[in-house]
């Protein structure tokens, strides 16, 4: 029979954690406690505690859908025949959309000869044969997707009732204003930010336009809504990759006269989700958005905001050409971090054109220009670049796992051999009280017998310890980083010519400085080639 390979699934929804913070259950659904879970079922079982083991975890995404990284890794794994047993610690931490779990269990994993085990349901699919799990299994599978459907419709409701009564719920606060300093859910003006606001009010009731305004406000230098936010948040990940440089906009400036909670209105119900537990959602239309007025101070009157409104439709913002191009979401200026437009001047030589800063002529990339066509073939290059090193990566990988997985075996039997000893340990304790109490033993022999056994105890119990920080190195000697990059290598390997689905699957982003002057930041560390190369 073929040595089965296991993929240990485990999953932390952002719902577990805030349920964790709230009352305080920090191992009720850990990370630690699923994988301890399932390590101890494996260890208890002889089958499977001899085989290769493989860890894949999904933290902070739920489970109503199966769009996850790892989850993802995992069934490509399977699917080329890396991974032929799946282990989890209950069928909701795999999934909690019944109709799609249940194709997995009857299906998709029979059908590639994977073996199924969920350990508090108490089911493995060895046990059925190409049966289904029975109507309990069903059963569970339709409670755990009718939980969170229910859940779903009661967090909605609720956030809706907050939103009526003014409360703001949004994520990113507007420029100018800030959260309240002792009222959840209410905001107040930022002091400092606030005259930036309200002079771009102004001058858009006088009759600038917004490009005008944007060209002003980068001659006096005035910090950006991005820099002037990591300026007060330099911890905070929003806005990290915006460069120091980065002017004002038309856009920036657009957004601003359009926000209505400069008059001290809360505006909510902005998106909405079409079918519950599905992450796609529609724009609600602004007559049915919950817009409630005087809610906190405002930076400027409803008057003023109605004024500029007039003003903003007659500069009727343009609609860019949606264009296709492979560096498309990846392509920034080198000099001020803005995206780099994509144009075709001349037709058969398209362009990377630097607009970010047209409203900033000191900006060093000021109208600066780049040949497409050199730009993507240099990108197309470094990726082959990187794709041709799979193999090398490949082979040391197997390489570690092969000696980990040996070290692994023996650790685990090692491991149970301790934990067998100190519990011996533990009863002769109980034994040597018994042997002092009925005169078997002088306290002088009982004393002895103690001491020695208490040396026994903390050898025993630092072997252990080693023990498990070796099993630990172990487990964590493969990197789900280095999976994932031989995942998306194999995928792409043979491929003659650049396409922005490969482009996203290696880059994050691509800096263009000059033609020939390029950084690439790849979605995979440097660290992870140099330790492996």
């Amino acid at each position: 029979m073929e040595k089965m390979v296991i993929g240990k699934y485990i999953r932390l929804s952002q719902a577990d954690r805030d349920l964790m913070k709230k009352e305080g259950k920090t191992e009720s659904e850990s990370i630690s406690h699923q994988r301890d879970l399932i390590q101890n079922y494996i260890n208890a079982n002889p089958e499977l505690s001899i085989c290769r083991q493989e860890e894949f975890f999904d933290d902070g995404f739920s489970g109503t859908n199966f769009d996850r990284p790892s989850f993802e890794r995992l069934i490509a794994k399977i699917k080329t025949g890396e991974i032929n047993c799946v282990i989890v610690k209950d069928f909701s931490r795999f999934g909690r959309d019944y109709i799609e779990l249940g194709d997995y269990m009857e299906r998709i994993f029979p059908f590639l000869g994977v073996r199924f085990i969920s350990v508090n349901d108490h089911y493995d699919s060895k046990d059925y044969n190409g049966t289904t799990g029975g109507l309990d299994v069903v059963m569970k599978n339709i409670v755990y997707d009718f939980y969170s459907k229910d859940l779903s419709v009661k967090v909605k409701t609720a956030k809706t009732a907050k939103v009526k009564r003014g409360l703001y719920l949004g994520g990113a606060i507007p420029f100018g204003l800030k959260k309240h300093d002792s009222i959840k859910g209410k905001l107040a003006i930022d002091e400092e930010a606030a005259p930036v606001v309200k002079r771009i009010f102004d001058y858009a009731i006088d009759g600038y336009k917004c490009s005008e305004i944007a060209r002003i406000l980068n001659e006096e230098g005035v910090p950006t809504p991005g820099q002037y936010y990591r300026m007060k948040h330099p911890d905070h990940k929003r806005y990290k990759k915006q460069s120091s440089l980065s002017a004002w906009t038309y856009t920036t400036i657009w957004n601003i006269l359009k926000q209505e909670m400069y008059y001290g209105a809360v505006v909510g119900h902005k998106r909405e989700y079409i079918i519950p537990c599905q992450r796609t959602s529609r724009a609600v239309p602004r007559d049915k958005q919950i817009i409630v007025e005087g809610q906190h101070d405002a930076i400027v009157s409803k008057e003023e905001w109605l004024k500029a409104q007039n003003a903003v439709q007659k500069m009727k913002k343009s609609k860019a050409t949606v264009r296709e191009y492979p560096l498309k979401g990846v392509i920034r200026c080198g000099c001020c971090g803005r995206m780099l437009q994509y144009c075709n001047e001349k037709r058969k030589n398209p362009l990377f054109k630097c607009d970010g800063s047209k409203n900033n002529p000191n900006a060093d990339c000021y109208k600066a220009k780049f040949k497409a066509a050199t730009i993507e073939m240099a990108v197309f290059k470094s990726i082959q670049k990187v794709i041709g090193c799979a193999g090398t990566v490949d082979k040391n990988m197997k390489r570690i796992r092969s000696e980990e997985g040996a070290k692994a075996v023996d650790t685990v039997r090692q491991i149970k051999e301790l934990q067998a000893a100190l519990n011996l340990a533990e009863e002769q304790k109980m034994d040597n009280i018994e042997k002092l109490n009925t005169g078997v033993f002088t306290k002088t022999e009982y004393l002895a017998a103690k001491a020695a056994l208490n040396a026994r105890l903390i050898d025993l119990q630092q072997r252990l310890d080693a023990c498990q920080e070796q099993k630990k190195r172990s487990d964590e000697a493969v990197n789900p980083e280095v999976e994932r990059f031989l995942c998306t290598a194999k995928q792409y390997q043979g491929h003659t010519e650049l396409t922005n689905d490969m482009v996203k699957a290696f880059i994050d982003r691509v800096l263009v400085y000059a033609e020939d002057r390029i950084e690439i930041e790849w979605n995979f560390s440097e660290n992870m080639f140099t330790e492996l190369m």
